[in-house]
């Protein structure tokens, strides 16, 4: 977006209004923080829970602002990997990092956010517990007798966990080779309203709280990127309406991230995942 560009109005009754309140909180508690700007408040409607855990995250940021780190030529993050040592030698020729900090070029450019223990690790495990939500999807999502690329080859992944399988989710994306003009964006198979049974959408709504934080988080390290994945995803609806495309318009009210996919694997079996 340009900058004398205004953002569209968020529909009424979108989730999205939510992130809205969570990023314009958490990017008011930075300026706070950084450059002593008046006491924030958070909306009313923000749910508690969700406004503690944005407070936990906004120190973790102002740290990782306010102690840049070294160039991302010299950086190696945790030498340390599953208790061995990564290319032990070589890294003795980098800075280790393992603090929030931000990661710059040589012209001082942003290139990485290091943010550990943002997000406390009881809320992870919340995280993952949500994911039995999708324990059908997943499971059907495994390749047994026919390809589907590689990410879903069940040798991949471990032959005993509980869960396990790959999932791309989004509410408008160009099949492989069907790209515009002749084409246009289309609701992936598992959120259209035909598979609502699935669990998927449900979990979906489900994560609101948690990508509202995400894009909060976002709006803060990178505020033209929010803005310009909000602005598309209202757009969006303008062009589901216009081509009265049903699955598109149920998903957008729900689908709360400025971000628009996500990909889930879970207990693959590669020893870098």
């Amino acid at each position: 977006m340009d900058s004398d560009e205004q953002m569209s109005e968020i529909p009424e009754g979108w989730r999205m209004k939510l992130t809205n309140q969570v990023a314009d909180y958490m990017q008011k508690r930075f300026r706070e923080e950084v450059f002593k700007a008046p006491r924030a408040l958070p909306h009313i409607s923000i749910p508690v829970p969700l406004v503690c855990r944005a407070d936990r995250v906004l120190p973790v940021i102002v740290q990782a602002y306010q102690h840049p780190g070294p160039h991302c030529q010299e950086v190696i993050i945790n030498k340390v990997r599953r208790g061995k040592t990564v290319d032990a030698a070589g890294s003795q020729h980098y800075k280790e990092i393992n603090t929030p900090t931000v990661v710059i070029n040589e012209n001082g450019n942003t290139r990485l956010w290091y943010l550990p223990g943002a997000i406390s690790h009881a809320y992870q495990k919340d995280i993952w517990n949500s994911l039995h939500c999708l324990r059908r999807p997943l499971a059907q999502s495994l390749s047994h007798s026919h390809p589907r690329g590689w990410r879903n080859d069940h040798i991949l992944f471990r032959e005993m966990a509980d869960l396990r399988g790959s999932l791309d989710l989004s509410p408008a994306w160009y099949q492989q080779g069907h790209g515009p003009p002749n084409f246009h964006a289309e609701v992936s198979r598992l959120l259209k309203a035909r598979n609502a049974q699935n669990g998927v959408r449900g979990w979906v709504d489900e994560m609101s709280d948690l990508n509202a934080l995400l894009s909060g988080v976002l709006s803060v390290i990178h505020p033209r990127m929010y803005e310009t994945g909000r602005e598309a995803l209202i757009r969006l609806n303008n062009i589901a309406e216009r081509r009265n495309d049903a699955d598109m318009r149920s998903i957008l009210p729900i689908w709360n991230s400025v971000y628009n996919s996500m990909s889930i694997m879970v207990t693959i079996g590669l020893s870098i995942s």
